[in-house]
């Protein structure tokens, strides 16, 4: 739980003051990070000042545009709306955490090769939401990665090069998935009769 410091309470049972700050330990882009923080900083503002990790834009401020989406805990939330003394705890993954070894991850190689990278402020909500429904369901069709970018706004591309590009980082994992089981299913084979042999 977040340990809150600073000013403290005016008395028992009274509201915190609001120079009272909060301990936040949590977990971003897989390296455990300690801050200290207002007890009313929003994510977005701990991620962008504080940890310097510039992707994660702000649009609208109040949750409508998606320009701020990260991954916490799984989910695709707006950073915006997101308080950071709620995250203790919480394993976060912004748009930084996508590469791996210095590789692009998929959905980014997808953005560019199929020309869903335009004027890019929308770009790294749309590749978070992405990752969390790609994550979620690997092989979501039309209408559920529109539903899953359906609260991040674009003003350029029209959204079909963004949902072809998803598409395409599905596809890769169904042929992933196929050449994977028929691999297994070759290696396996001695197996299928318990190890007895023929």
């Amino acid at each position: 739980m977040a340990g809150v410091t600073g000013t403290g309470a005016q008395g028992a049972g009274s509201k915190q003051e609001a120079g009272a700050t909060v301990e936040v330990c949590m977990k971003v882009n897989g390296q455990a990070r300690a801050v200290t923080v207002p007890g009313g900083e929003r994510l977005l503002d701990t991620i962008r000042e504080r940890l310097r990790l510039t992707g994660t834009k702000e649009g609208c401020g109040v949750g409508e545009c998606g320009a701020c989406t990260v991954i916490l805990n799984g989910q695709a939330v707006n950073s915006c709306l997101v308080l950071t003394a709620q995250c203790d705890g919480a394993e976060i993954v912004t748009v930084e955490g996508l590469a791996e070894d210095g590789e692009m991850h998929a959905l980014q190689r997808a953005f560019i090769e199929h020309g869903a990278v335009q004027c890019g402020f929308c770009t790294p909500g749309m590749l978070m939401s992405a990752k969390a429904l790609l994550d979620a369901d690997t092989h979501p069709d039309r209408d559920g990665i529109r539903q899953a970018i359906a609260g991040n706004l674009c003003r350029c591309t029209g959204y079909e090069q963004i949902v072809q590009a998803i598409e395409s980082v599905a596809r890769q994992a169904d042929r992933s998935e196929d050449r994977g089981s028929q691999t297994h299913h070759v290696e396996g084979g001695c197996e299928a009769d318990g190890g007895q042999g023929s």
